[in-house]
C-alpha cells in the first residue's frame, strides 16, 4: 500500500512541476471575448470545410485581460426558430499567444457529424448562431513580434477573387523560423466575413529580411469578394521572442508561439499515465499465498 501511495504522489507532484515550469495555466475564459462573427454556407467550391454545404461561421476573437493567452477554443451551437439546438461544433482560434487587446479569427465549421440528425437537412432550419470561448490559458511567453508590413495592396482578379498582398519585412534582431501569415476580412460596418492563411513563407526569414505573401478569403465568391471593405493581418511564426524582442505595438498584426521548445506535454502524459498503470497493478494484482510450512519431521 505504500508502494502505491509513493507511486501517485510521485505522478501528481511531477504534473505540477510541469504546470508551473512551463509557463501555461489554465486561465478564466472571460480573459477573451468574442467579439464579431457572421455565418454562410460551404459553396461547391470550398477548399476549407469538411464538404459543401456545411455551415460556417467565422468571427473574431479579442484578449480583454491584462494577461498574455494561449490555446483559445471555441464553440458554435446552431438553434433553429423555436430553440432548438441543431448542431454544436468547436474549434481553435488562430493564434498562439494572445496579447492584451489582440484580436485573432476563427473558422467554425458545421459539419454533418456536428447535427443532430448527422446529416445536413437541419441547415435550412438554423435561425441563429451563438459562439462562446470554451477553454483559454494563460502563459508567460510570446512569440517573436518584431515585423513590419510594407506596402499592403488588394486586388480583385479576372476569376473575381479578392487577393490582398504585402511584403513581410523582419525588423528584430533575431533569424525567425518558418512564418506565415493570417488574414482577417472585414464588412463595411467592421464584421468579420472571412479568413484565410498562408503556407510557410519561408524557412528562415533573417534579420532585415524580407518576403513577399499573398492572401485571398477562404470559400471566395463574388458574393463574399463584394462585402470586404478592410482587412487585417496577423504574423505567427516557429520563433519566440527572447527577452531583449520589444512588442509589437499593433496587436492584430503579430501574436506569440512557444513552438520552438521541446514538446514537454506529451512526456508528462506519458509518464503520468504509467504512474497511474503501475499503481493499478500494485493495486490490483493478487497476492502471492506463500507455501505452507513442511511437516514436522517424523519421531
Amino acid at each position: 500500500m505504500k508502494k502505491i501511495i509513493t507511486v501517485l504522489v510521485i505522478a501528481v507532484l511531477f504534473l505540477s512541476a510541469f504546470t508551473v515550469f512551463s509557463g501555461h495555466v489554465k486561465a478564466d475564459v472571460s480573459e477573451v471575448s468574442v467579439i464579431s462573427y457572421s455565418s454562410y454556407v460551404a459553396p461547391s467550391n470550398t477548399v476549407a470545410a469538411l464538404a459543401p454545404g456545411d455551415l460556417i461561421t467565422v468571427g473574431e476573437v479579442m484578449n480583454i485581460g491584462s494577461d498574455i493567452v494561449s490555446n483559445v477554443t471555441v464553440q458554435g451551437t446552431a438553434f433553429s426558430a423555436s430553440g432548438q439546438t441543431l448542431a454544436v461544433t468547436g474549434a481553435d482560434a488562430f493564434v498562439y499567444d494572445m496579447l492584451p487587446g489582440q484580436k485573432a479569427p476563427f473558422y467554425l465549421d458545421f459539419s454533418a457529424s456536428s447535427g443532430l440528425t448527422q446529416d445536413l437537412s437541419w441547415v435550412p432550419q438554423v435561425s441563429s448562431v451563438t459562439v462562446q470561448v470554451t477553454s483559454v490559458t494563460d502563459t508567460n511567453q510570446r512569440q517573436y513580434s518584431d515585423y513590419d508590413i510594407q506596402g499592403r495592396y488588394n486586388y480583385t482578379d479576372n476569376n473575381g477573387v479578392y487577393v490582398a498582398y504585402g511584403t513581410l519585412v523582419n525588423n528584430g534582431s533575431q533569424i525567425v523560423s518558418y512564418p506565415w501569415v493570417v488574414t482577417t476580412f472585414y464588412n463595411a460596418t467592421g464584421g468579420v466575413i472571412s479568413l484565410n492563411y498562408t503556407n510557410f513563407l519561408t524557412p528562415t526569414l533573417s534579420v532585415n529580411g524580407a518576403v513577399r505573401y499573398f492572401s485571398t478569403p477562404l470559400d471566395n465568391n463574388t458574393q463574399l469578394t463584394n462585402q470586404i471593405a478592410a482587412y487585417s493581418i496577423q504574423i505567427d511564426s516557429l520563433t519566440v521572442a527572447n527577452s531583449t524582442s520589444s512588442p509589437t505595438a499593433t496587436p492584430t498584426q503579430s501574436n506569440t508561439k512557444p513552438t520552438t521548445n521541446f514538446p514537454i506535454l506529451p512526456i508528462v502524459i506519458v509518464v503520468v499515465l504509467i504512474a497511474v498503470a503501475v499503481a493499478a497493478l500494485l493495486l490490483f494484482r493478487k497476492r502471492k499465498v506463500a507455501p505452507l510450512p513442511p511437516p514436522p519431521p517424523a519421531e
